[in-house]
């Protein structure tokens, strides 16, 4: 699939007007879109991913120091294999091969930052300045206000994604990352960057990110090699919120097989807490929606994401990177 891109310095101006209405035919068409000619964009990804891999070669007992505690109802940190969804024949099945580090943008005293190197001085500059541009994106399309969204109240959420070679021909699980929808608002995501032995290569032919187009049904590869381009794709609180005016984006990542690791950022755009909506999407009958909306028809941010966190959090699970 050819990816849709409009220029940043298009979005406001003379041009905009074109730029919102190609914008808004992507997401509507396939749920991506891309934005290039991002002052310092790519420098700043190649600053995160070096520092990514520096992490990444940290020992598993010196990442696991940084592990949230759940139990608390923290999610800032190192985790590994801790997420699942369902495979082609409805069985779950856990990402084991997908290490993340989360934390907010902008920084937070809950951002729990390695000491060993410095992640957080890269990771933060990348993420506020997608943070920013996705904001005048969410404004574009129609995600603001007149929407029941407080742009102003948006929470910007981090995820460092460091995808484990993977050796095992046999292994049942042919993705990196399970098919799934965000549930957030919206998502910015980088061009993924791929090494072997430490030294950048192509993105295989096999590998990547692949969606499903709003208008399909069936999944194609995101033809995104050009690492000037910043991604965004639709959350499914941004759907709910637009009465499916536009869809979330089902998205999953497949892997290759072999000695090659994969390197991404995502940004998640997120609800404060107590701002809710009162939907008339399809997606209103899920039962996440169902089972926690208030008598007026309406629920909270925190309680969908909650309920999503819950039902993709994979249980007893013991972290592996054979």
């Amino acid at each position: 699939m050819e990816l849709d891109i409009i220029s940043y310095n298009n979005l406001s101006g003379a041009s905009s007007t074109a730029s919102l209405k190609k914008l808004v035919a992507a997401f509507f068409e396939k749920g991506i879109a891309g934005i290039r000619d991002v002052p310092g964009f790519q420098e700043k990804c190649r600053a995160y991913v070096a520092v990514a891999q520096q992490f990444s070669l940290l020992s598993e007992k010196i990442k696991q120091k940084y592990a949230p505690d759940r139990d608390t109802g923290a999610t800032e940190g190192y985790e590994l294999g801790a997420e699942w969804f369902k495979n082609k024949e409805g069985e779950w099945q856990i990402d084991n091969k997908k290490a993340s580090f989360y934390a907010f943008i902008k920084d937070n005293p809950r951002n729990k930052w390695p000491l060993e190197v410095d992640l957080k001085t890269p990771y933060i500059a990348l993420g506020e300045l997608i943070f920013n541009i996705g904001k005048q994106v969410l404004d574009l399309i129609g995600l603001n206000a007149s929407a029941g969204i407080n742009l102003d109240n948006v929470i910007g959420y981090g995820r460092m994604l460091h995808y484990h070679k993977e050796n095992h021909v046999s292994s049942t699980n042919q993705n990196w990352c399970g098919a799934h929808f965000d549930h957030g608002i919206f998502t910015g995501l980088i061009p993924a960057y791929y090494f072997r032995a430490g030294i950048e290569v192509e993105e295989p032919a096999e590998a990547g990110l692949f969606v499903i187009p709003a208008n399909g049904n069936k999944f194609e590869k995101i033809n995104a090699v050009d690492k000037s381009t910043l991604l965004f794709q639709i959350g499914e609180f941004g759907q709910l919120a637009l009465h499916d005016q536009v869809y979330a984006t089902k998205h999953q990542v497949q892997k290759t097989l072999g000695d090659i690791e994969r390197f991404s950022f995502a940004l998640f755009y997120s609800a404060a807490d107590d701002d809710r909506i009162k939907s008339k999407s399809v997606l209103a009958k899920d039962t996440r929606y169902v089972d926690h909306m208030e008598q007026d028809g309406s629920i909270s941010y925190k309680k969908w994401n909650d309920a999503s966190c819950d039902r993709y959090r994979a249980i007893n699970v013991t972290p592996t990177i054979d």
